[in-house]
């Protein structure tokens, strides 16, 4: 059976113009057609969805989250909290997720198999919630701070941990590999500017996760760990936050996505002026905000192609609160609304290497799409309104929206 949304604005994430009265077919998982009124016709035997006046854009992907974070003013505070208590608000938090328009979202470090069983969890239907990427736990050196973080960090030091380190995390299920090429902000003693893992421990992993066609990412803040991730052979540098221009000239010509961030600095320093937070996150996270912003401006000039990344679980960095990141982008005039789209939409795909089957509304892609009130192009935080985003769609299949009295149900 087909489903078909007619009538709507398309934005289909290129760069193309957006559709006028649309139509949009898809079956139980790809799209079928895509056209106008009147050159597309619909199949019998099709559900048809009138969506005249409406906005229809692709499901939207968060490159960085931590779905077993739940915000906590300070993340310690997570160690207190049982695995199975964990593992049930994840699984309610991915439904906000999906409710927001996060079709897709990927997770770079979780402790204790969370992210495998809540993920298995949504695959089988069980619970509702976005297509996860996964990482597992995070690949790291002994160092400072990893105790902050009870069951996240796989500790391993030398070429031959590094690469065992690499195959628990494939053996449990990975889509993609961490590494920290740097130290953190959000654990005491962690320097964002020291490099960490060297080049061959870094490219040990890689070497793992590419027998079996998966990417590896790196947290990165400082410049030398940034160089260092991107001579390994990294798809992503997450954060970025001090590259200078030899690091930023690197990943223009490797290819490698930035995955920025942004919005952790600024909810971290917020926080601090209300006293919510502990001082030691505050004190760093002051002093790389501007940098990071000022990187993120020279990254973008230079040709760094961009990825949309929340680090969603982060101090009041919210599940299901993710477009307060393209907000960010467009509300700083880093961007303009169409082009921090498609770093939630085309260009998060490319990065998680996904574009084959997602990012774009395009014949034989995967159905993943939202119907939206309102133009995200004029106005890109109404992607943060839950009223606003009418119906969400995920491989082909509706999550949220019409009722069956043929009204869009409140959210």
């Amino acid at each position: 059976m087909h489903t078909v949304l007619k009538g709507a604005t398309l934005i289909d994430g290129t760069d193309r113009d957006p559709l006028t009265h649309s139509v949009l077919i898809f079956d139980e998982t790809k799209i079928v057609n895509i056209g106008t009124e009147e050159a597309i016709p619909i199949p019998d035997n099709s559900k048809v969805y009138d969506v005249s006046g409406l906005f229809i854009i692709p499901g939207l992907i968060d490159c960085h989250i931590h779905m077993d974070l739940h915000g906590m003013a300070d993340t310690f505070q997570e160690n207190l909290v049982k695995d199975k208590l964990r593992a049930i608000r994840t699984a309610k938090e991915m439904e906000d997720t999906l409710r927001a328009g996060y079709t897709t979202v990927r997770n770079l470090g979780s402790v204790n198999g969370i992210d495998f069983a809540v993920r298995q969890a949504i695959d089988a239907g069980w619970v509702k919630g976005p297509r996860i990427i996964t990482s597992g736990k995070i690949i790291c050196m002994t160092c400072s701070g990893t105790e902050y973080f009870s069951g996240m960090y796989r500790i391993a030091d030398g070429v031959d941990e590094n690469r065992k380190a690499a195959r628990e995390q494939l053996k449990a299920g990975a889509d993609v590999l961490k590494v920290m090429a740097t130290g953190a902000i959000m654990n005491p003693g962690g320097v964002p500017g020291a490099a960490q893992l060297g080049v061959d421990e870094m490219r040990a992993v890689i070497e793992e996760g590419a027998k079996l066609g998966i990417p590896t990412a790196a947290h990165a803040h400082g410049a030398q760990g940034i160089k260092n991730a991107v001579e390994a052979g990294v798809a992503t540098i997450e954060h970025g936050t001090m590259a200078d221009d030899e690091a930023i000239e690197m990943m223009v010509k490797k290819n490698v996505f930035l995955v920025p961030t942004l919005l952790v600095d600024n909810l971290i320093c917020k926080a601090g002026e209300r006293n919510e937070i502990p001082a030691f996150m505050v004190e760093k996270a002051e002093r790389i905000k501007e940098k990071r912003h000022l990187v993120f401006k020279k990254a973008i000039s230079a040709g760094v192609k961009i990825a949309m990344g929340t680090d969603a679980g982060t101090p009041f960095n919210f599940h299901g609160k993710n477009s307060m990141e393209l907000d960010l982008y467009v509300r700083e005039k880093l961007m303009t609304p169409l082009k921090a789209l498609q770093t939630a939409t085309r260009d998060a795909a490319e990065a998680i290497g996904l574009s084959d089957r997602l990012g774009t509304l395009e014949k034989n892609k995967i159905a993943d799409c939202l119907v939206l009130g309102k133009n995200p192009l004029e106005d890109i935080g109404c992607l943060l309104d839950l009223k606003n985003i009418r119906m969400v769609f995920k491989q082909g299949m509706l999550q949220k929206g019409w009722s069956g009295n043929g009204h869009a149900a409140n959210d």
